[in-house]
């Protein structure tokens, strides 16, 4: 019941936030009332470069558990990746993205359920140093331009890099504490304990420093994944009608898709939609129902490949059962 409660608050949440995203907008002026005029044409290289980012997501997560010793065919770490998305639209009876995953992975591997569950854990850790990364290669050098903007835009930046700079510091510590003489130390030579697997964690994240040939490559993919997907949104932006640049929409959805990435909303609709309202009207001078039509545009061009996702989990293999998730949310596989 409890999980149900928290879906229709995300749902009531998602709603005031695009709602916020138009007011102020004549709807019947905006492009959004008026469909026909959209540039369709422009749906099919964003839906294609959602497909591009949906295999090298996938590519790093196979990446990753080959480093873990896990190890899946392409195509496997493909259909998990798509049925992730699909479950990251909406918990479906608490399971997320994530859980999905992890339950699907521990089925074919039972024996290597802590190395997959922190492997998942991990390929959240990369895509997050990758938006760093990517956020501060766009705006490094520019941050004085970009927060003169509206007062929103200036709070919104430096948020950005407050929340960015102490995520790198959070995982730069998180790697410290892994390493072997820094482990040791800490937790000396005891091996029993209520909590005796927690020592475990900094053992499984170490496997990524040994193997940092694989870890640096997911690193690289992930990198090179995420102008692709924002691309999808500068898609979104071209069929609304808006002849923006390519830069502009990549410098704002670092910010927009960390932003999305919080859980306030389901799939983070309309937290997206609101601040990229912001950034783009006061970065380009883009119309704010233009930049609200680029963000859902855009989820649109994901929306059909988590949908592929839902048509994979058809499949008995990979359906999920209530006593599964109530397992894993215990605790019980960790």
């Amino acid at each position: 019941m409890k999980k149900w409660l928290l879906f229709a608050l995300k749902l009531v949440l998602t709603a005031a936030c695009l709602w916020w995203a138009l007011r102020g907008e004549n709807f019947r002026d905006s492009i959004l009332a008026r469909p026909s005029e959209l540039g369709w044409q422009w749906l099919v290289p964003g839906i294609a470069l959602a497909g591009v980012t949906v295999f090298l997501t996938a590519l790093r997560l196979w990446l990753l558990l080959a480093a873990a010793g896990v190890r899946v065919s392409l195509w496997r770490a493909t259909e998990l990746t798509l049925i992730g998305n699909l479950f990251n639209l909406a918990a479906v009876g608490g399971l997320g993205g994530d859980a999905a995953r992890i339950i699907l992975l521990i089925r074919d591997h039972p024996e290597r359920k802590m190395a997959v569950t922190m492997t998942v854990m991990f390929d959240h850790l990369v895509g997050f140093v990758a938006m760093a990364l990517v956020f501060f290669m766009l705006t490094a050098g520019r941050f004085d331009a970009l927060a003169s903007q509206s007062v929103e835009t200036k709070a919104i930046m430096r948020f950005a890099w407050v929340f960015f700079i102490g995520g790198m510091l959070f995982v730069t510590t998180l790697f410290v504490l892994s390493y072997p003489s820094v482990h040791a130390r800490i937790h000396g030579r005891a091996k029993e304990g209520r909590f005796a697997f927690l020592r475990r964690f900094p053992e499984i994240y170490d496997m990524y420093r040994k193997d940092w040939p694989r870890a640096l490559t997911s690193l690289l993919v992930a990198i090179v994944m995420l102008p692709i997907f924002y691309a999808t949104t500068w898609c979104g932006a071209r069929a609304a009608g808006s002849e923006v640049g390519l830069e502009p929409v990549l410098v704002a959805m670092p910010v927009s898709d960390m932003l999305g990435a919080l859980p306030l909303s389901i799939a983070g609709l309309g937290v997206r939609e609101a601040s990229l309202k912001v950034l783009m009207e006061d970065l380009t001078g883009m119309a704010p129902d233009i930049a609200v039509a680029a963000g859902l545009i855009g989820f649109f061009c994901s929306l059909v490949w988590a949908l592929v996702g839902g048509l994979l989990f058809l499949n008995p293999r990979d359906r999920v059962k209530v006593s599964e998730i109530k397992e894993l949310n215990a605790g019980s596989h960790v």
